[in-house]
């Protein structure tokens, strides 16, 4: 069990990584692929925004794996071409709330649930706050800045050390017709994040609970989609890249792919 606990924090599994964006109202359905400490994996997502006004919404992100699966060579008389199948179910659920009382500035405070049987990492109820200020450099073009803390819930005596996080974003409108909302959308999403605590593995006695899993790490991810008008509203379809994990004193990294399409409404 420490050995999974370990393993967990250190990799980001299915957090979304989203542009800063006021509240509004969209539904997306999309498929990925993901590899990530030599483990591929395909996953669909489905996420959702809900907006009554603009200072306020609430919103969902569900994931779902299909296959998970790691391929292993070794040489030197040991193990040949091992295929270990892993998981499929429901992966990482993310609940939120925004609140934006002003144009320019808002705070999103969101829930990430355990996963179910589509991953084994991160198993740990968490709770998030994130501040963020929204600047608009030019019509076409919103920036956006936040800084976030995160704190865990104890589970099978283990706490999960706090976590903050500093987050910048960019999303730019290309060609873009305003009335007939259609055009052309790239987003870029850069997230710093690191440990400000150790986890404790409170079965040990006081002075051997620290885990020493003290970690500095970052995630960004390219957005490019193409918009079509649809009854007044606009309809999308978008390519993205992530890099899932990544160290800055470090070649280590993970990557996503993925295909999805986006009715703001």
């Amino acid at each position: 069990m420490i050995a999974v606990f370990s393993v967990a924090e250190l990799s980001f599994a299915r957090e979304p990584l989203t542009p800063l964006r006021g509240p509004q109202r969209f539904v997306s359905f999309g498929s990925l692929a993901e590899l990530l400490d030599d483990v591929y994996s395909a996953d669909l997502n489905l996420a959702g925004e809900y907006a009554p006004c603009n200072c306020f919404s609430v919103y969902g992100d569900f994931s779902y794996r299909l296959i998970s699966y790691e391929f292993d060579t070794m040489l030197h008389n040991q193990r040949h071409e091992a295929l270990n199948l892993q998981v499929n179910g429901f992966n990482e659920s993310y609940l939120g709330m925004k609140f934006m009382p002003y144009r320019f500035f808002g705070v999103d405070v969101n829930w990430r649930l355990p996963p179910g049987d589509g991953s084994q990492v991160n198993r740990f109820h968490r709770i998030g706050v994130e501040p963020f200020y929204l600047y608009d450099f030019s019509k076409g073009m919103q920036l956006g800045v936040a800084a976030s803390y995160y704190t865990f819930l104890e589970d099978d005596d283990f706490l999960p050390g706090d976590e903050i996080g500093l987050k910048a974003s960019m999303e730019w409108r290309l060609a873009w017709d305003y009335e007939l909302h259609r055009g052309w959308l790239f987003d870029y999403v850069f997230l710093y994040r690191w440990r400000i605590q150790e986890s404790q593995n409170l079965n040990m006695d006081k002075p051997y609970q620290d885990m020493n899993d003290l970690y500095r790490g970052f995630r960004m991810r390219v957005d490019a989609g193409h918009y079509f008008a649809l009854a007044g509203h606009s309809l999308g379809v978008a390519l993205f890249y992530e890099m899932n994990r990544g160290y800055l004193f470090g070649m280590e990294t993970g990557h996503t792919l993925g295909l999805y399409t986006k009715y703001v409404f």
